[in-house]
C-alpha cells in the first residue's frame, strides 16, 4: 500500500503540468485553471448556437447552467483576484462581464459591501427576510424580483456615492457597462432572434441563480450566530462543479480566502462550531 506521502509518478506529472499552466497564464493559483475552461466552455456553447453551427436542445440548458457558473466564477474574483497582473485582470472582468451581461465591478458595493459588511441587516438587499411566503416556491418565483426592486430604488444614490468616495471604482462600472450594451448591441444587430434565445435565455438564467441562491444559502438560519448564519451544502460533486460555493459560512468567515481552499476551513475552523442538530 503506498504511503499517503508518496507521490506517484502520474501525480508528479500532472502537479508539474499544472503549474506549467498556472505560470504560463498568470494565475495566482492553479485551481483558476477549473474556472477558465469552464469560461472557454461556455464561449464555444454561445458561439456554435448563436451562429447555428449546432441548435441541439439540449445545449440551451447547459449553456444557463455553464451561465451561473460564470456568475459564480465572477463572484469569485471580485473576493480574490485570478490573475498575478493587474492588466490581466482587468481584460478577465470585461469577458467576465460579456459572460454574465453585467458589470463585474457592479456587484462590489451590493455585494461586498453591503451582503458581507451588513449581512442580513436592512443595508443587505439579498436578505432572506425579503420574502416570507409560506410556500418556498413562491419564495424563489418573487425573491431575485424584490433584490432587483430594492437595488434599483437605490440605485441613483448608491451611484452618486461610488462617483465620490470610490471614483476607481466607478470608472471601472461606466467602462464595463459601456462594453456590455455595445457588445450585445451588436449582437442584436447581427441577429437579434439568435441573441435573444441562446444568449438572452442563458444570462437571465444565471442573473436569477446567482441572486436566488443566497435565498437558499440564509433563510431560516440564525443571523446572530458567528458559524450557523448559513447553509452549507458539502457534496463533492456539487461543489467541484460549483467551485467550493457550497462552503457559504466558510466565505463569509474569510471572504478573501480563495474558493479552493474553502473546505479546509471548513473543516477545520466552522464545523467543530457549529450547532450539533445543524447539517455540516
Amino acid at each position: 500500500v503506498r504511503a499517503p506521502y508518496v507521490r506517484c509518478e502520474a501525480e508528479l506529472r500532472k502537479s508539474s503540468s499544472l503549474e506549467f499552466a498556472r505560470r504560463a497564464l498568470r494565475c495566482r493559483c492553479s485551481a483558476d485553471l477549473r474556472s477558465l475552461v469552464f469560461l472557454a466552455v461556455l464561449s464555444v456553447l454561445f458561439f456554435v448556437q448563436w451562429t447555428g453551427v449546432c441548435r441541439y436542445w439540449l445545449l440551451l440548458p447547459i449553456s444557463c447552467v455553464f451561465t451561473f457558473i460564470a456568475c459564480i466564477i465572477k463572484h469569485n474574483h471580485i473576493h480574490c483576484r485570478t490573475f498575478s497582473s493587474h492588466r490581466w485582470n482587468r481584460v478577465f472582468e470585461f469577458l467576465l462581464s460579456f459572460c454574465t451581461g453585467q458589470s463585474t465591478a457592479a456587484i462590489i458595493p451590493v455585494h461586498n459591501e453591503r451582503h458581507h459588511a451588513q449581512n442580513h441587516t436592512e443595508e443587505d438587499f439579498v436578505r432572506s427576510s425579503l420574502v416570507n411566503f409560506r410556500s418556498n416556491w413562491l419564495n424563489l418565483l418573487v425573491f431575485p424580483f424584490a433584490v432587483v426592486r430594492l437595488v434599483h430604488r437605490n440605485k441613483a444614490g448608491d451611484i452618486a456615492r461610488w462617483r465620490k468616495q470610490a471614483p476607481r471604482l466607478f470608472r471601472r462600472v461606466q467602462q464595463e457597462r459601456i462594453a456590455v450594451i455595445l457588445f450585445f448591441a451588436v449582437l442584436l444587430l447581427l441577429n437579434w432572434q439568435a441573441t435573444l434565445i441562446y444568449v438572452g435565455i442563458p444570462l437571465l438564467f444565471g442573473q436569477w441563480g446567482i441572486v436566488t441562491i443566497n435565498l437558499l444559502q440564509h433563510q431560516d438560519c440564525d443571523h446572530n450566530s458567528t458559524y450557523d448564519h448559513s447553509r452549507n451544502v458539502t457534496g463533492r460533486f456539487i461543489n467541484w462543479l460549483f467551485l467550493n460555493n457550497g462552503f457559504h459560512t466558510a466565505h463569509h468567515l474569510r471572504p478573501a480566502l480563495h474558493w479552493s481552499r474553502l473546505p479546509e476551513f471548513h473543516r477545520e475552523n466552522v464545523l467543530p462550531n457549529m450547532r450539533p442538530d445543524k447539517p455540516p
